[in-house]
């Protein structure tokens, strides 16, 4: 109440002038500590019109202040938990601290905030409240950060609230046009008596400062001498920004702290790291450089040695990330570079190259103990260790006998010094004792019995089993049905059966190769041709098949049915052929992968009818383009400003370029448009009207690496030696010597059409059925 009767006082004494109110909330203001500014500046006002008065001869005249509102702007952005802009009502929580992080705050309100279509919004703080903002929350002076909370999401990071104009202005309040209140104090005349006013004193009243007195020097920080004077410290800055340097006991400061003298540090030295580890580099610790100056004779300086602490990232990016402290060097004004020398985290020392123990040579040995099958060792003198004979028996004894299994590494000779197989025995007899006593696992690449494969005789009848004899299941000979087989001592289904093993495969066919003449061409290394079915009889019977080939099972991985390569010198080294007879070139019953490009004439889709699927099938051709193009689509429908994002995967440009676009609208009238092409994985459309469901394509070239390195071309000349033929010659009227296959595999070609020819034999009469008989 005082406070309004001085206020009071003020506007009567100023000609009718008041002291403005903020908006009609005088009152609100008065309550608090600005009030008491309000006070000193009606004072200070009253002094100079009092003073201008007099000497000008005429009295103030009123002014008009501008009105302080006690409201605070604030812009911000509204994103929801995914990510996206808000842009619809919502309900928001401002909260004022004393603090950026942590602790009660000092203000808060909610407002309903309406974002804009991209979620930024512009608010009023303090509108909510008829007082505004309480000033008492800005009386200090102190920094103030402001919290955002969505409803219903957590706080966002606080801001600082800068300072705008009314703000300046007002810490400017205690002076008038930047000069103290002292300045407009009338002197009084001689010999007056000064009245000191009863007031308590200068260090015990709040925001009044008292009286500063000493000296100083130069680009030193000052030090309080005592309560009310001044000094110079022993801390010196040069420069000032991010170039200024701070000295202490040096007014040369070479580093932004240079310290003249020791220091004491009590707590942890912390040297942080240089920055934040990403996936593709790690970052190294602040180091500890320490230098000795050495005078070099040679260049007649002196030179620093300079080492260096710090720790260094590991393994950066993988799951066994660690780190190393590693010592540093450098010579003079030199790079730093890594001596070898470091500490593991676990204390282990990696030793630099080259690095030698104190002691006899290299180290001291302080004991040799004998391992398995040696004898002697010791602790002191010359140490010897000795072969224990009695387990490992010398090889120049007369005799030696290895009780457990002999492994020999490279060859083995008996009687020669120099064999020139695995096992060879130049002279003398060699005897196997037993069945399954001699056992390879391993591919022998010959047998030899005697000088010649001639040696080997038999006297059972035509009949021979050698597995008694020499190698236990390898080659069976069976005379009584004609079978041979190989590696398996039972009766064979087939003529020939050869049974592989984990190592050596069971049968290798080379083709004869091409002679020397010009034109000629190499045989083929199999030829199977498969049974005629028997049409003596009127129900049908099947023919038997060329080759038949089954993969082998495992724990894991099963083997293939048959493994093909092509030749690898140039010409046409197909890894297989497959030409169709009556029926298909090749039919695979279950997926097929092709690691590289897929040639065809064309292509279709054959499945079961969907409405017939016992009697019909049903038929669907490829789509083909001369690119290597990929399709994406789908549905989307546009929100309330006809705006929509469709998402593509994240591999989507990484895999495709030279993008096209198609939209069709959904059930009504209305335009759509591409706003924004693909970009991040995502493209924007838009539509002339809400709510609007849209059909969109996206199709793209393949730019994947495969892609890059084999683009199929659109035209190609035939080379010499398909130039003249053709894939179908049946439909250019040629006949099919005319064919590629035939340019290509004349021989192979040949063959076919001698067994298709054969094959093609006139089907046994009604009698010769009867009867049995077929013709030939």
């Amino acid at each position: 109440m005082k406070n309004r009767k001085s206020l009071f006082d003020i506007r009567k004494r100023n000609n009718g002038a008041t002291v403005p109110s903020l908006r009609g909330r005088s009152d609100a203001i008065q309550q608090n500590s600005c009030s008491a500014n309000w006070v000193r500046m009606g004072a200070l006002l009253l002094l100079i019109s009092i003073a201008f008065s007099v000497a000008a001869g005429q009295s103030t005249t009123s002014s008009s202040t501008p009105i302080v509102p006690s409201l605070i702007n604030f812009s911000g952005y509204l994103n929801g938990p995914d990510g996206k802009p808000l842009t619809t009502l919502t309900g928001v929580t401002f909260l004022l601290y004393a603090e950026s992080q942590g602790g009660a705050p000092l203000w808060m309100e909610t407002q309903n905030v309406r974002p804009n279509r991209t979620g930024h919004y512009t608010v009023a703080l303090g509108s909510t409240s008829s007082q505004g903002l309480p000033m008492s929350v800005f009386a200090s002076g102190e920094a103030r950060w402001l919290g955002v909370q969505v409803q219903g999401q957590e706080e966002q990071a606080r801001v600082m609230l800068l300072a705008v104009p009314y703000a300046l202005k007002a810490a400017d309040a205690e002076t008038v046009g930047g000069l103290p209140p002292s300045a407009f104090v009338l002197s009084l005349p001689p010999g007056a008596a000064v009245q000191t006013p009863d007031v308590p004193p200068a260090e015990s009243r709040t925001g009044v400062a008292p009286p500063l007195s000493g000296t100083g020097t130069t680009n030193y920080l000052p030090l309080w001498t005592n309560t009310t004077t001044l000094g110079s410290s022993v801390l010196f800055q040069s420069g000032t920004g991010t170039t200024a340097k701070l000295g202490i006991n040096t007014a040369t400061p070479a580093t932004p702290l240079d310290v003249k003298g020791a220091a004491t540090v009590r707590g942890n030295l912390s040297l942080p790291a240089t920055g934040t580890a990403t996936n593709t580099a790690g970052k190294t610790s602040q180091p500890v450089t320490m230098t000795a100056s050495v005078f070099n004779s040679s260049s007649t300086t002196a030179v620093n040695e300079n080492f260096r602490w710090q720790a260094e990232p590991v393994g950066n990016n993988t799951t066994g990330a660690t780190g190393s402290l590693n010592l540093l060097w450098a010579q003079g004004t030199g790079a730093y570079a890594e001596t070898g020398l470091k500490f593991g985290p676990n204390g282990i020392v990696t030793f630099a190259s080259g690095q030698t123990f104190p002691g006899t040579g290299n180290g001291t040995i302080t004991a040799v103990s004998p391992g398995t099958a040696l004898t002697g060792g010791g602790t002191s003198g010359a140490v010897t260790l000795n072969v224990d004979t009695a387990k490992v028996p010398l090889l120049s004894a007369a005799s030696n006998n290895f009780t457990g299994n002999l492994t020999v590494a490279g060859s083995l000779g008996i009687a020669t010094a120099a064999p020139s197989v695995k096992l060879d025995v130049s002279s003398g007899d060699a005897i196997v004792r037993g069945v399954g006593n001699f056992s390879q696992t391993g591919q022998v690449a010959n047998f030899y019995i005697g000088d010649t494969y001639h040696d080997l005789q038999t006297s059972f009848g035509g009949g021979l089993n050698i597995s008694t004899y020499l190698v236990p299941s390898a080659l069976f000979i069976r005379d009584g049905n004609g079978h041979v087989s190989i590696g398996y001592p039972g009766d064979a289904g087939p003529q020939l059966f050869v049974q592989g093993n984990s190592t050596v495969s069971g049968i290798s066919v080379n083709g004869a190769n091409a002679t020397s003449v010009s034109g000629s061409n190499g045989a083929p290394g199999i030829i199977a041709q498969g049974g005629d079915g028997n049409l003596a009889f009127d129900t049908i019977s099947r023919g038997g098949d060329g080759i038949d080939a089954y993969g082998g099972g495992a724990w894991y991985l099963d083997a293939v049915g048959g493994s093909f390569s092509g030749g690898q010198n140039g010409g046409d080294g197909d890894g297989i052929d497959a030409y169709a007879g009556s029926g298909m070139a090749g039919a695979f019953n279950g997926d097929v992968a092709v690691y590289g490009t897929l040639y065809k004439t064309s292509g279709a889709f054959k499945i079961d009818h969907p409405l017939d699927p016992a009697n019909k099938y049903l038929y669907h051709s490829f789509v083909e383009s001369p690119d290597m193009m990929n399709i994406y689509n789908g549905n989307i429908v546009t929100d309330s400003q006809g705006d929509a994002v469709i998402p593509l995967p994240e591999w989507f440009e990484a895999l495709n370029r030279d993008f096209r676009y198609q939209l069709t609208v959904i059930g009504q009238f209305a335009q759509a448009i591409v706003t924004s092409e693909v970009a991040n994985h995502q493209f924007s459309i838009k539509t002339d009207k809400p709510a609007v469901k849209v059909s969109w394509q996206v199709t793209g070239i393949r730019r994947d690496a495969w892609a890059n390195a084999h683009r199929i071309p659109l035209e190609e000349e035939k080379n010499a030696r398909e130039r003249g033929h053709y894939i179908h010659p049946e439909l250019f009227g040629a006949p099919e010597e005319s064919s590629i296959a035939w340019a290509r595999h004349p021989e192979a070609m040949k063959l076919i059409k001698e067994i298709r020819q054969a094959q093609s034999h006139t089907p046994p009469s009604s009698s010769a059925r009867q009867s049995g008989l077929t013709n030939p």
